[in-house]
């Protein structure tokens, strides 16, 4: 009997660490399961965040574009006015040129008079 006593203690064993190894996987299988759930809330989440972004790089996508129109035309109307101003800028250096011209024989004949007394008075 004591070899069944011992044998029987052997299975004994072995069966009380096969339930503990049980009990164990048990417990990692329901934290996978668990974490799985976790997973999938990640994943859901994951998805909603990308739609999201999604939608914020469209209305980026559309800022950018009409932004992008409005600075065109803004520049096409700078360009105009510069045009514009280069133009007056032009005729109103040829008008101050003329004016010049004008204004010196003006300057001169009314000078010559002054300076014909000056030298008649240093004769």
């Amino acid at each position: 009997m004591t070899i069944g006593i011992a044998v029987e203690l052997l299975v004994a064993l072995l069966l009380a660490t096969t339930i503990v190894w049980a009990v164990i996987l048990d417990r990692r299988l329901r934290d996978l399961r668990s974490g799985r759930d976790g997973v999938r809330q990640a994943v859901i989440d994951l998805a909603g965040a990308t739609g999201r972004a999604e939608s914020a790089v469209l209305a980026l996508r559309e800022a950018a574009e009409s932004t992008g129109a409005e600075l065109a035309r803004r520049q096409a109307a700078a360009k105009a006015a510069s045009d514009e101003l280069a133009l007056l800028l032009g005729s109103a250096e040829g008008l101050a040129d003329r004016l010049t011209k004008r204004a010196a024989p003006t300057a001169a004949r009314a000078e010559a008079p002054r300076a014909m007394r000056e030298l008649r008075g240093a004769r």
